[in-house]
């Protein structure tokens, strides 16, 4: 196969160890697919697995491809795979182990993989995939969000804090959340009512909400019981051992 480029790592390190150089992309194997890149998003998994804090999943093979997040089209197809076909435009994400999405071409499993809306840019597309999936698992396969109950997202102008506001509005809940004194009115205007700053008064909307969505990992968990109503449930992509106990 030709040779192409990407950003890639021959050490877990700090932005110093990426380099700009030549690759070439693996044929796609059973239940994968070649994609051509068109656009690609950066997250901050990408630079906490580049310094090696995810290195038990990870492995220590290199060079290791750098980014996850992609959009582009199918160039070539590994058996099994029948849902998608050459040609097609699509977006997902490449798998933890094997990354490599700031690239010409990346592999990726078919199951992680779907259909470009035709409505989304390729850079619009390329931003849905993890900030998408986990919003999605936390307000809908986690919390079963229905009409009538109310969420607060801390940190609600993120990428997973505007996807889990607009799928708690779209699934009838109210949202309040929290975002810099700078962006309340972006935030009143994504649909989030009451809006506070990060280092708020929990006190003063205790009991309020059905759930709470901690997007930061920075809401204390005194905190965020304190907002919750009898019965609720806190929800933490950040956690910590301190959180555990």
């Amino acid at each position: 196969m030709t040779t192409m480029k990407r950003i890639q790592y021959h050490q877990y390190g700090g932005p110093e160890v990426m380099r700009f150089e030549d690759f070439e992309p693996p044929r796609p194997g059973p239940g994968e697919v070649l994609v051509r890149v068109k656009a690609a998003a950066a997250n901050p998994m990408d630079w906490k697995i580049r310094s090696g804090e995810m290195k038990v999943m990870t492995g220590r093979k290199f060079p290791r491809g750098l980014g996850h997040d992609f959009a582009g089209v199918v160039a070539a197809v590994g058996d099994g795979v029948t849902r998608l076909g050459v040609g097609d435009e699509v977006l997902g994400g490449a798998s933890i182990k094997a990354a490599g999405a700031f690239a010409e071409m990346v592999v990726a499993d078919e199951k992680a993989v779907v259909k470009k809306p035709a409505g989304l840019s390729w850079e619009e597309a390329a931003a849905v995939p993890i900030v998408g999936l986990t919003a999605f698992q936390a307000m809908v396969s986690t919390s079963k969000l229905h009409t009538g109950q109310a969420v607060f997202v801390h940190g609600c102008l993120g990428g997973v804090g505007r996807s889990a506001v607009q799928l708690a509005l779209a699934h009838g809940a109210s949202v309040g959340g929290s975002c810099r004194g700078t962006a309340r009115q972006e935030a009143h205007d994504l649909g989030v009512t009451p809006i506070v700053e990060f280092d708020f008064d929990a006190m003063k909307l205790a009991g309020r909400f059905d759930v709470v969505f901690d997007t930061a990992g920075t809401l204390p968990i005194k905190a965020a019981r304190a907002l919750l109503k009898p019965g609720g449930r806190i929800i933490d992509i950040a956690p910590t051992p301190a959180k555990f106990v």
